[in-house]
């Protein structure tokens, strides 16, 4: 017997077309305000008006041999 999902998978598969039209639907329903903030934001994110952050993953984790005696403090 098939158990039956908690949650639904939601999966649709869409032409570039149909996309492309969403798209231009979602936007068109947007305030001028709104559409003018996300381009101020995607300018931002592309040319780096802002201060630059460092992105990396810092490591925190460092391999040690099972034979090394730990240092106490």
């Amino acid at each position: 017997m098939e158990k039956k999902r908690k949650i639904a998978m939601v999966a649709r598969k869409v032409s570039f077309a149909e996309a492309e039209e969403a798209d231009n639907l979602y936007w068109s329903a947007q305030s001028e305000e709104e559409r003018l903030k996300s381009a101020r934001d995607l300018r931002n994110i592309f040319f780096a008006r802002r201060k630059i952050v460092d992105t990396r993953i810092a490591k925190v984790v460092f391999k040690r041999s099972i034979y090394e005696e730990e240092q106490e403090p």
